[in-house]
């Protein structure tokens, strides 16, 4: 059978764009590689994304409005978000709600890896690994494959230019865990990550910890084990999962018949690893410029434009962060410093929560900047 778009990948990115493309009344199909895959994911969202996509609460596992920064020498920063909170969902029940979704809207949803992506006439012929599905025939391409797309490999787009390696171990709670069932703990310790951070998130019935690093740079099972031990758990964990994350958008992600949205196409920010909104936000962009070049023929490039119009400046300053403050430890220790500032912390969750620059006073920017300024050279 042939389609109007082929999306290739059913998590976040994917199945909205699925979504929004069928309910269109674009003939759709979602290909998704294995309906029982489960991605190393902090799983955190926050408000404006639950509001935007009308997330059901019973998938919001966790409600945080607080969290702690922890700082090499052990310096702990308690951070309060009173305008908002952060939701905890696990991926593996979040995406299939997604995919079901899609499927209600009219997408048909299959499972296979791909294996090929073939030019044919006005479109593409794909084919998945032991012809697990029949070939498909799509005028448009949907890439939404992850860090090591093969859409992406296929069609020749730029490459992503950095991974980062993250593992995440979850663990059953217990008497001596019970006490991180309530607040997100980030570590900013050389030892955890030289390059990162680690991350404590509590769910339903299970504490994710996690740490991740740049590809090939280090060993990130010996990462993940030091963290464990500093945060003090002898527990076994129950399941171990390890993944490439992209942390900065691929330098193009738009062709004149196809495109790339979420990880595939780079967009996880730097210095916090956030993926999740900007996998929804970019299959939700992606579809809707899908939409107006299947009805209106305007270029799919429109939809690339419209996201670095509205996300460029927060993936620029996320790298400059990461840059100036992720170096070494004492750098990280006047990072978690700063973030001790009311101000600071108002500004950064305000901001987080909707993926709005948050204007500050004249007055709390320069006593902000100042405070930068401090710290850098006492890191330095």
């Amino acid at each position: 059978m042939r389609y109007d778009v082929a999306v290739i990948g059913g998590g976040p990115s994917g199945a909205v764009a699925a979504a929004i493309l069928a309910k269109a009344g674009l003939s759709t199909v979602l290909v998704e590689r294995n309906f029982d895959n489960v991605k190393p994911c902090g799983g955190a969202i926050p408000l404006g994304l639950i509001e935007e996509f009308a997330i059901p609460a019973e998938l919001i596992e966790k409600k945080l409005s607080r969290m702690k920064a922890r700082s090499p020498k052990g310096r702990v920063i308690d951070m309060k978000m009173p305008n908002g909170y952060v939701g905890m969902v696990r991926r593996e029940k979040f995406d299939r709600y997604l995919r079901v979704e899609a499927e209600r809207a009219g997408a048909v949803v299959v499972e296979g890896l791909v294996k090929s992506i073939s030019h044919s006439g006005e479109g593409f012929v794909i084919n998945t690994l032991n012809n697990k599905v029949p070939p498909l025939r799509a005028s448009r391409i949907i890439g939404a494959d992850g860090a090591n797309s093969k859409t992406a490999d296929e069609l020749h787009f730029p490459p992503n230019e950095l991974k980062v390696i993250a593992m995440q171990q979850r663990f059953k709670y217990t008497p001596s865990i019970q006490k991180f069932t309530d607040i997100v703990e980030i570590w900013f310790d050389g030892e955890v990550s030289p390059d990162f951070y680690g991350w404590i998130f509590p769910k339903a019935d299970h504490l994710a910890i996690g740490t991740g690093t740049e590809d090939h740079k280090h060993n990130i099972k010996a990462l993940q084990k030091r963290f464990v031990e500093k945060i003090g758990i002898t527990d076994e964990p129950y399941l171990d999962e390890a993944a490439k994350i992209p942390m900065k958008p691929r330098k193009s992600f738009t062709q004149e018949k196809a495109i790339l949205v979420g990880d595939a196409a780079g967009l996880v920010t730097p210095a916090n690893g956030e993926g999740i909104f900007f996998a929804m936000r970019s299959g939700k962009l992606g579809a809707l410029a899908m939409i107006e070049h299947h009805k209106h023929g305007t270029p799919l490039k429109n939809y690339e434009k419209e996201f670095r119009k509205l996300y460029a400046p927060i993936f620029f300053g996320l790298e400059v962060l990461q840059a100036v403050y992720y170096r070494n430890d004492r750098l990280r220790e006047s990072f978690v410093a700063i973030c001790a500032d009311d101000d600071v912390q108002r500004i950064t969750f305000d901001s987080y929560l909707y993926k709005k620059m948050i204007p500050a006073s004249w007055p709390v920017q320069m006593k902000i900047f100042s405070k930068n300024i401090y710290h850098l050279i006492k890191g330095s």
